[in-house]
């Protein structure tokens, strides 16, 4: 089985250098896009990450690492996106979260037919009774995966889920971080999730700088290193210059 990996962007911001990189200079500035990730090669078609519907409510949550604002062309929200490819949010078959983290789970609630893949032990954080723990996800996306949408909520960690398709818990950025790990034309192909969000962090071996756990963001990029062919980072505008067709794989 071999998948095509189509990035889709989301909206874009900047980051400065102390958020983009453990013990970066607070004064650099790293623009990021945001991306869902459209992965074709079954009937139907899989997302990675879901996209962000509330850009509003994302810029006031997250200004403390903000130097500037996201924002989003029209053409830039997830249904846009899918419907170049003539895909409408119901035909999604499966959506996988890297990380219960609001830029990436917004529109969650969109993909009603969707099988839902997400962290056994990061959910399990993220809902423990008295406090959340490495999670910043809408309400309405925690009550859907611990309720509303359990049937088709699909809670595991480190398990081929799909033929040439696996989740790999990565931790670090946060509890609930897991990579996807896919066979490509390229090779063992994994996307990230936000352990990875430039590809200089993968490069220079320098953890992002917003973490629940540094070390153990440098344990999981050996650890991709080790089990992945290529790195996709999650937010780095770089994606789209080296793949110019929009296809990954």
């Amino acid at each position: 089985m071999s998948y095509i990996i189509h990035p889709l962007k989301n909206g874009s911001c900047v980051i400065a250098g102390n958020h983009a990189f453990l013990g970066g200079n607070p004064t650099e500035r790293y623009p990021y896009n945001l991306y869902l990730w459209l992965i074709k090669g079954r009937e139907e078609p899989i997302l990675v990450d879901t996209g962000l519907k509330d850009v509003e409510e994302m810029n006031r949550g997250a200004a403390h690492v903000l130097a500037e604002p996201i924002v989003q062309d029209a053409d830039e929200t997830a249904q846009s996106q899918l419907a170049k490819f003539g895909i409408g949010a119901e035909e999604i078959g499966w959506v996988f979260i890297t990380h219960l983290h609001f830029d990436h789970v917004n529109e969650l609630g969109i993909y009603k037919n969707a099988r839902i893949v997400v962290s056994r032990r990061g959910l399990e954080a993220a809902t423990a009774f008295p406090g959340w723990k490495g999670s910043w996800a809408p309400w309405e996306v925690l009550d859907g995966l611990t309720k509303v949408w359990k049937d088709r909520v699909v809670a595991i960690d480190d398990t081929e889920v799909l033929p040439g398709l696996r989740t790999m818990w990565l931790g670090g950025h946060t509890p609930c971080s897991q990579a996807v790990v896919l066979q490509t034309l390229i090779g063992s192909t994994a996307i990230a999730g936000d352990t990875v969000s430039l590809y200089a962090n993968i490069e220079r071996n320098i953890p992002v700088g917003v973490a629940d756990d540094y070390d153990q963001c440098l344990r999981a990029m050996i650890k991709l290193k080790r089990m992945a062919d290529v790195i996709i980072p999650s937010h780095d505008p770089e994606v789209l210059r080296r793949y110019p067709n929009g296809a990954i794989g």
